[in-house]
């Protein structure tokens, strides 16, 4: 459990959670992206939280996956790992955040902000140079929130998901230099 302040803590997801983050994930993700998918979100939610993905990313060594409790209330998830390039290009002593959801009802409440701090100290305990995350283009106030934080765009590409309306499949790779 990491302390984040009197009201947000990390607790660390671990394999007989597979359930309530599915449950959770299902209805932060499908609130915020429902309209982008020919099936509402389903296949999306499935591929990424099934049990099965969900065991085998919290295996591995360079894997952070968290809750996300406020006010003993489990209202999201942090995931970074690191080290961690993007394959579409090279952000080399890289964390990369790969997943920050909040439910909505905590949104404008700082918690987004708490979790951005604490991804830093930890790129900086570890030395590393870079954080690095992925926002889609049509999510303009996600991609407002970085830039405010000190993340600017290196590079847009498209993703291939079939289920996805194709005018919501880009992606923008976003990157902050931490000294």
């Amino acid at each position: 459990m990491i302390s984040l302040s009197k009201a947000v803590t990390l607790i660390p997801i671990q394999d007989s959670d597979s359930d309530i983050l599915f449950g959770l994930m299902s209805r932060i993700y499908k609130d915020a992206y429902a309209e982008f998918w020919e099936d509402g979100g389903d296949w999306y939610v499935d591929l990424i939280y099934h049990e099965e993905n969900v065991r085998k990313e919290i295996r591995r060594s360079r894997t952070h996956y968290f809750f996300v409790e406020w006010m003993g209330e489990k209202v999201g998830i942090l995931k970074y790992d690191y080290p961690f390039s993007p394959r579409e290009i090279e952000i080399p002593n890289a964390m990369k955040l790969h997943r920050l959801y909040l439910d909505s009802s905590t949104h404008g409440k700082g918690i987004a902000k708490l979790l951005l701090e604490h991804c830093e100290k930890v790129t900086k305990a570890e030395n590393l140079d870079f954080i690095w995350l992925e926002a889609m283009s049509c999510k303009p106030q996600a991609k407002r929130f970085y830039e405010k934080n000190g993340f600017e765009q290196v590079l847009t590409y498209s993703l291939d998901f079939e289920k996805l309306y194709p005018e919501y499949r880009k992606i923008e790779i976003m990157r902050k230099r931490i000294f």
